[in-house]
């Protein structure tokens, strides 16, 4: 055991010099109506509005990104399922509800400086890069597709 642990073995705190009471007692001597703590009492209400706003866009993209991988594997299901067109009905509410989100995530950025959210949204759900261009390309494909199925069968050549 070494000499600066003493004989418990454990070192002592910062903290543990200070007397028990004494934070409580400043934290009553602290001026409420001080221009200061209204300052950051402003602070802290702007910061939480913000983060608030951050977290609603997090889950928001989370939401835009599920909905939308649900959909591709539904649509996918479309070639062993004998129920096509109820899939694709299916499939296209779920790209509506997809579509909501995404006016929902523009919404809460209307006069917001994008670039201090733009971690708050996946790229691939606003961009059309990610899983929402997929599913859009994927239901117009099949939708096309049956489309052009249809075609012969009606005696079009």
């Amino acid at each position: 055991m070494s000499s600066k642990e003493g004989s418990g073995g454990f070192r002592k705190r910062k903290h543990d010099n200070f007397p028990h009471g004494q934070r409580k007692d400043e934290k009553n001597n602290v001026n409420s109506s001080s221009s200061l703590m209204v300052s950051f009492k402003s602070f802290q209400l702007e910061l939480d509005t913000r983060h608030d706003k951050y977290e609603r866009l997090v889950k928001l993209s989370r939401d835009i990104t599920i909905e939308s991988k649900r959909t591709i594997f539904l649509l996918h299901r479309i070639t062993s399922d004998p129920n096509g067109e109820e899939i694709l009905n299916e499939s296209e509410a779920k790209l509506e509800a997809v579509r909501q989100k995404i006016k929902q995530v523009a919404q809460e950025l209307i006069g917001e400086d994008m670039y201090q959210f733009h971690r708050a949204i996946s790229p691939g759900s606003l961009c059309g890069t990610g899983d929402q261009q997929k599913l859009s390309s994927c239901n117009h494909h099949l939708v096309f597709s049956r489309c052009i199925s249809t075609v012969p069968l009606l005696g079009f050549q």
